[in-house]
């Protein structure tokens, strides 16, 4: 398992870089990335589970002009091992949803990552404009190793942050809690759809009513 979350960071930071920084061939959107990690981690089923959850969460979210959405895509890197991790000792729906809601603030962090890599970038843009094409090379290849090695340590330390705490909490949650989680995945696609229809950019309200949303579930579970 631990040689498997390895590869899986090391993978996953790689494919991330698609979302800004190379290629952008739309493989580093949750749906593709996380079953691709599912895959590499022995568990398509729970990658896929995971990857379909966060596109339709982020669904009315897309990176659209000055509009820069919390990181779906780091989000998933950190969910997914997560995820696989807790299906040893709960079912996958709930070891799913278990991901999710752990992983959900880290989003936030991918975002801050993406832009920190992109204003130290900036830095590499060279004073002096002459012989531009001879140092561009130089410049685009120095910009994607830096912002590699950032995408690895953030999404290093953060799915070993998490995995840890996934390991810890798992065996020791009570029924119903465990119960509430299997519903989260599905959650996450209704607000998705909501969202979409709204047409409304996410805001305060719709996290809100997520929070409430999941409160509402654990209080019913809990009853039942």
């Amino acid at each position: 398992m631990i040689t498997s979350v390895i590869v899986s960071i090391m993978v996953g930071s790689l494919i991330w870089l698609d979302r800004v920084f190379v290629f952008q061939s739309m493989i580093s959107r949750p749906i593709v990335l996380s079953t691709v990690l599912g895959l590499v981690l022995g568990n398509v089923h729970a990658g896929l589970l995971i990857g379909a959850s966060l596109e339709l969460l982020w669904l009315n979210a897309p990176p659209v002009g000055a509009y820069l959405p919390n990181d779906d895509s780091f989000c998933a890197i950190v969910a997914t091992p997560a995820a696989v991790l807790a299906c040893s000792s709960m079912s996958e729906p709930s070891a799913v949803g278990f991901a999710l809601v752990l992983s959900l603030p880290f989003s936030l962090l991918g975002r801050a990552v993406d832009m920190h890599i992109r204003t130290v970038n900036q830095e590499l843009l060279p004073d002096n404009m002459e012989n531009i094409e001879n140092k561009i090379l130089f410049v685009m290849k120095k910009a994607l190793a830096r912002s590699y090695l950032y995408a690895l340590l953030s999404i290093g330390t953060s799915t070993v942050l998490l995995c840890t705490v996934v390991y810890m909490l798992m065996n020791i949650l009570p029924g119903f809690l465990i119960s509430a989680f299997s519903y989260m995945p599905f959650i996450s696609i209704i607000i998705g759809l909501a969202g979409l229809v709204s047409k409304d950019m996410p805001g305060l309200s719709q996290t809100g009513v997520f929070v409430l949303g999941m409160a509402v579930v654990l209080i019913m579970t809990w009853i039942i």
